[in-house]
Formats: C-alpha cells, structure tokens, sequence
C-alpha cells in the first residue's frame, strides 16, 4: 500500500495540512515544556531508576542537596541538555531495563576523573573570589592545581554522593561484594580522593611506584608535583617525630631499629598508611627482609 501525498494544491486541503501542523506543534512545544522539568528534577533522576537510589540519598544528605543534578551534570547550554535528554536519558533507560549497566555504577570515579569539567564547578564556585578553609596544619594552593589544568573532581571526586554505598541496592549487590573481596574488605567502598592516601599521593606521594600515571598525566603545563611533606603541611600540623625533617629518609632507619613498632601503627599492611594492603616500608625494602626486620624486632621488644 502506497502513502498517498495530500494534494497541497487544494486551498481546502492545505488549510488542513497547516490546521493540523500547527495543532502538532503546539502539543509538541507544551509537552517539551512539562516533560523537560519533570525529567530534569532530582527525585525524578534518582527514584524512579532503583539502581540510583544510592546516589538520591547520598546527595540528599551532602552540601549540594538543594543544587539539581542537571547544575553538574551537564554544561549550561540548552544544546548539551537536548543532547542529553535525546541520547542518555533514553539509554539510561534501555541499560535499565535490560539490567546490563555498570555496578556499582562509576565503580572507577571515571565521571569526575574524565567528565566533569572545572567549568560547571565555577559556575558557583570561583577560586579567585571565595575563600577557602582547611583542617588545621593542612594547605592545599588551588590556584597551583587550576594552573596545572587539574579539575576540581579530579580532587573532590564524590563531593554529592558520599557514602552511597550505605544505601541499597549498592549494599546488596554481588559485584560491589566482589570488588571488596579482591581489595581485602568486608564491603565495597568508592574511593575518596581527598584523602591523603587514595588522593594526594597519587601524584604527590615521595615514592614512585606509588603514584598514579593516569593523575599525573591530567597536568598541563609540565610542572612536577612536590613531594615533601611541609607543601601541604604547616607549620602547626602534628607530625610524628622526625617526619617533618628534610633529613627524613635519611634518618629513619635509625629510628626504626630504636622502635619498629612505633613505625608501622601507622605503616603496617592494613593501617593508616600502608602501601595498598602491605607494609609500607616495601616501597623501597625487600618485603622478605622487611618481614624478618620485624620479626627480630619483636622478639626483642619488652
């Protein structure tokens, strides 16, 4: 069967073929204007998809609870909305559906590693016009990082969804089960890239092999990250005793044969400052002679 043309000829038939054209672009425009809010709302974004429960409730409970989801997620421009709503809302829903999506989703931090540009963090928050506070003993130069090209999340990487995975269905998946079974934990944790250990010495850490190519490559104008601990640290920050030295590396030995055990309640496999599950001192030590160092040094301590 053929589609028969209108013939646009007739004056009568060309009035219907406007009447109604006009009619679908009206419905068109009012349908635009009510779906658009609706699909762009947080509640929407977050509980209508179960699987982003995690993320609605984590945000809800964060600094930005009252910023939409569409304020970071997509650039001011009605260009990049329109593309959004045509291209990953209707994915976000056919992954959904099919269950075949990531999880837990943005397992790696990919998003605000590779996505989320210093462009739509400035459209409230301007480095050069607001002043920052840090934790006492601690400063961290903005402007140094801005200059280097590095984006704000590449830093504060989850600064809306903290603690998502304290929420289901995240908690309860087999896959987040997993991944914190091969990372020698009880339950799945994002990471935290304002902490010093996931974070900061990903580029700034004083061993090499601990620092992250990825991270480092992000850095634009070719500066090298400084290592020594006093770049971030002030002055009244608590250090352990010596740690704050230029001499440090030198002189530390010594300070280990005087009490091992003092060094690894914090650099112990498992403690606050190991090296990714081992002690930290396998960063430059042989770990079978760093295992008999601290045998020898228990046997001998009182």
């Amino acid at each position: 069967m053929r589609l028969k043309m209108p013939d646009l000829s007739n004056p009568n038939v060309r009035f219907r073929v406007i009447l109604y054209l006009g009619a679908a672009a009206i419905f068109l425009i009012l349908f635009i204007s009510a779906a658009f809010p609706l699909a762009s709302n947080p509640v929407f974004c977050g509980k209508l998809c179960h699987n982003m429960n995690p993320e609605y409730y984590a945000w809800q409970k964060s600094s930005h609870a009252k910023v939409t989801c569409y304020a970071c997620h997509i650039s001011p421009s009605y260009v990049q909305l329109f593309q959004d709503k045509l291209t990953a809302g209707p994915l976000g829903i056919i992954h959904t559906t099919l269950d075949n999506y990531e999880k837990p989703i943005n397992a790696e931090n990919e998003y605000s590693q590779e996505d989320l540009p210093m462009v739509r963090c400035e459209r409230c928050h301007a480095n050069e016009n607001r002043k920052f506070t840090f934790t006492r003993g601690i400063y961290m130069n903005h402007e140094a990082h801005k200059a280097a090209g590095i984006d704000c999340a590449v830093c504060h990487n989850r600064i809306a969804h903290k603690g998502a995975e304290d929420y289901e269905p995240l908690k309860s998946w087999p896959e987040a089960k997993k991944l914190a079974e091969e990372e020698g934990e009880e339950r799945f944790h994002y990471k935290n890239f304002l902490t010093m250990k996931q974070g900061c010495f990903r580029c700034h850490s004083g061993s090499p092999e601990s620092r992250n190519p990825e991270t480092l490559a992000k850095i634009q104008n070719g500066k090298k990250p400084p290592t020594a601990c006093t770049t971030c640290h002030t002055s009244d920050f608590d250090l352990p005793k010596g740690h704050g030295d230029v001499s440090w590396r030198a002189q530390h030995g010594a300070v280990a044969k005087e009490n091992f055990a003092f060094c690894f309640s914090c650099h112990d496999a498992g403690a606050k400052f190991d090296n990714g599950g081992k002690p930290w001192c396998t960063l430059c030590h042989d770990p079978a002679k760093v295992s008999s160092f601290k045998q020898q040094q228990a046997s001998v301590a009182p």
